[in-house]
């Protein structure tokens, strides 16, 4: 009995000291509400005027966290949302009126009444809470609300733990510095600011923040569309976002549903039969449940997964976007970007399918097989696609992977690949630099370099010895030119071009046409170069062969075309300015070796079919562990590799529908150009390369060696020694003075391109002597 006395004295202590707490309270509440701050005198209400005093009278609201969208190049189909919080800001004109209704007659019936807070509402939750906490009676209005979720979301965006908790922590002294800031925010901005600030900022699901969002995943509709009961809905998950969700909880969502419902219908904002008809529909039944994923996985479903993940890369990695990696992913994830990329949504889907032509995702193999094209003289990429489905982080299955083949390591790639004999070309550019010519004539016969010495002067003595000396194998050919070392992808012949270059020019020139090693590491100047043993990316390949088909114009290949922000401004990109690397006769002739070898050369396969005009080069690393084809048209470059991701394996057997020994670029890679360039092109002008320079086609003219008075044989090894071409002419003439059978003209006889036909006429002996007279 006793022991009960004390329990009723406990509880009714409290509540006296619940109800001196109140009266202090209401009474600083008065004092801001109705008297000059200087009028909170006495001691009595000492302390809570300090509380007052150290609050700021002005709020401030900050931006609040919006989706960001990335779109194709049209600037209208979606490929991907990113946020942190899902979130879509709209105005109070954008969000229905039955949905304005439902909140406030929920959550705030005197909303157009008070000033900011409801004295009467909270003196009579105070006085409740404190007399009965078992049943705690909450008095914010909807403008305390906003004030409230101002401070955590500014929290939130400072990193600031401490005021995050100061604005959730449960006490007067919180609701007192709400109540002045929800005052004075009234005074400033309004009930029609204050509603629509509320309605944006509020979390309306479990990760749902703003009507809009919530409207978009319930419903799928926006938040002007929102009817009665649909609004009743959304408005009840507030109070509890987790254990109001109506997807997850629909029966405990309904009994908060209808009291919102049975607010509207007390405040008449809809009619008797209105609410016997919301209350009757049924919460599972009315959902439509439309998620907005968060990541680039939605973009996949247009095949353009990996693409998308490049373009937030590029972002992330700009310094233009904030100083910081973290201040770049805070603008992406908070900033309401809408960034519209380079993707020609034809292009992707037409490279996508050529590449499941030939290695389609899940083939048995395990072969992989990625392609990008890059716009010449833009830089622009149109398309990026593998046999690989787009998956954020690990996946069991293998044909998904967050892994870009396409592009370098820091991009999210791989460590890159072995390029192969698609390299040879940049060692044809640095030939052409150099004072050599396409048909110039040069010994390519050598295999094996033991002491000598690879011209390198940005290394310590200006040249370098591999050690152990380097051996190269195919294409071996005495009498050989560019032309001819090109067509036919010939290794020795290449070495010995490489071998009177410098490494460092070659080094410099591959740098300036974008291409670096996939994996961050410094290119390593070795002779082995010239057969594409260092790792590159597709991508970077596209972009330096876009530098031959622009006509020596180097571009930066960019996946970003233009970004606005919240309130549709532009914002400033990274520079992207284009540099001639290439004199325009250099790039005319690597055009000109590389439509040959497509032409009649290695990568007859990719030779497109309506006559445009198309150059390439196929590449095959050591024993086939990779296989490439690097091509162009004036308005279109692509690079395409094949190979097993992360393996070293051999590209044999049955790969795709065919079965090989060891496969070949031209085998694998270059038809998938042919197919892809096919459909690109269709319809678009059929451009040709630019002419080549007489000099960078034969070079300077040089003296002709004398063949008059040799045999055939000898005059051929003589022409052919010096770099020309010998023919031998079926005339004959006539000669007193050069026996028959011997040479007796040639032409030209005094100076000639190297590389040029030296015609020659034979002897038929001394004209008959004329008849004797009669």
């Amino acid at each position: 009995m006793v022991k009960g006395a004390l329990r009723m004295g406990g509880k009714w202590l409290a509540g006296i000291a619940g109800f001196l707490v109140v009266s202090l309270s209401l009474g600083i509440l008065a004092s801001v509400l109705f008297l000059p701050a200087v009028a909170i005198g006495a001691a009595v209400t000492d302390t809570g005027a300090r509380v007052l005093d150290a609050v700021p009278s002005d709020l401030e609201v900050p931006e609040l966290s919006q989706r960001s969208y990335m779109y194709a190049s049209d600037g209208t189909t979606l490929l991907a949302t990113f946020y942190a919080q899902n979130r879509v800001v709209v105005s109070l004109d954008e969000i229905s009126l039955a949905m304005q209704h439902a909140v406030v007659a929920l959550e705030d019936r005197r909303f157009y009444e008070h000033s900011g807070v409801d004295v009467p509402g909270m003196a009579r939750a105070f006085i409740n809470n404190s007399t009965n906490p078992d049943d705690i009676q909450g008095a914010s209005t909807l403008t305390q609300q906003f004030v409230k979720n101002s401070l955590i979301q500014k929290a939130a965006l400072e990193g600031d733990t401490e005021a995050a908790a100061a604005a959730t922590d449960v006490s007067y002294a919180r609701k007192l510095r709400e109540a002045k800031m929800a005052v004075e925010l009234e005074k400033k901005y309004g009930k029609d600011k204050v509603l629509e600030g509320y309605l944006n900022i509020a979390q309306f699901g479990p990760s749902l923040y703003g009507v809009e969002a919530a409207a978009n995943y319930y419903f799928g509709v926006s938040a002007k569309d929102l009817t009665a009961v649909q609004a009743a809905t959304i408005a009840a998950v507030t109070q509890l976002p987790n254990g109001l969700d109506p997807q997850k909880y629909p029966d405990a969502n309904r009994v908060r549903r209808n009291d919102a419902l049975a607010a509207m219908l007390r405040d008449k904002y809809i009619t008797q039969q209105e609410y016997d008809d919301a209350v009757a529909v049924d919460v599972a039944e009315s959902l439509n449940i439309t998620p907005t994923p968060s990541s680039c996985e939605a973009a996949d479903a247009l095949n353009a997964g990996f693409f998308c993940d490049y373009v937030v890369a590029e972002l992330l990695n700009s310094n233009v976007f904030g100083e910081t990696a973290e201040d770049r992913l805070a603008l992406l994830q908070r900033g309401g970007l809408h960034i519209t990329t380079t993707l020609d949504l034809n292009m992707q889907a037409q490279a996508y399918g050529a590449i499941q032509r030939q290695v389609p995702t899940g083939d048995p193999s395990g072969v992989g097989q990625a392609l990008t094209a890059v716009e010449p003289g833009t830089g622009r990429i149109k398309a990026m696609a593998q046999n690989r489905n787009y998956k954020a982080g690990e996946s069991d299955d293998a044909t998904y992977t967050a892994v870009n083949y396409n592009v370098d390591r820091k991009f999210g790639g791989s460590s890159g690949f072995q390029p192969g004999s698609t390299f040879k070309p940049f060692i044809l550019a640095q030939w052409l630099r150099d004072d050599h010519a396409l048909r110039e004539p040069f010994d390519g016969s050598k295999t094996k370099y033991t002491n000598e010495r690879w011209a390198a002067k940005c290394l310590d003595g200006g040249s370098m010895i591999p050690q152990g000396g380097w051996s190269v194998s195919g294409g071996a050919q005495k009498n050989n030119t560019a032309l001819r070392a090109t067509t036919g992808s010939m290794n020795a012949s290449y070495a010995a071009m490489l071998h009177k270059l410098d490494l460092c020019d070659v080094r410099d020139l591959v740098a300036s046409m974008g291409v670096t090693r996939a994996d961050g590491a410094e290119w390593e100047l070795l002779p082995s170069m010239v057969l594409g043993t260092q790792l590159v990316s597709p991508l970077a390949m596209a972009g330096a062969y876009a530098t031959f088909a622009s006509g020596g114009v180097f571009c930066p290949p960019t996946g970003v075309e233009a970004v606005t922000d919240a309130d549709g401004q532009p914002l400033q990109l990274a520079a992207r300015e284009c540099t001639r690397v290439l004199d325009e006769g250099v790039a005319n002739a690597v055009n000109s070796a590389l439509l040959a070898a497509v032409n009649g050369g290695t990568g007859t396969a990719a030779r497109l079919p309506d006559g445009r005009q198309a150059a390439g080069k196929t590449g095959t690393t050591d024993r086939s562990r990779a296989a490439w084809f690097c091509g162009y048209t004036p308005q279109l470059a692509v690079a395409i590799w094949t190979g097993y991701p992360g393996e070293q394996k051999i590209l044999k057997g049955k790969i795709g529908d065919n079965y090989y020994g060891e496969a070949f670029g031209g085998q694998l890679a270059a038809p998938v150009f042919k197919w892809f360039m096919t459909d690109a092109m269709a319809g678009l002008e059929k451009l040709k390369f630019g002419p080549v320079p007489r000099l960078l086609e034969y070079g300077k003219q040089i003296r002709v060696p004398s063949v008059v008075g040799m045999d055939p044989k000898a005059a051929k090894d003589k022409i052919e020694t010096e770099g020309f071409v010998f023919k031998l002419s079926s005339d004959k003439v006539e000669s007193d003075t050069i026996a028959a059978g011997l040479v007796a003209e040639q032409d030209p006889s005094r100076n000639a391109y190297a590389g040029s036909e030296i015609t020659v006429k034979l002897s038929s002996g001394p004209p008959p002597p004329p008849p004797e007279d009669g």
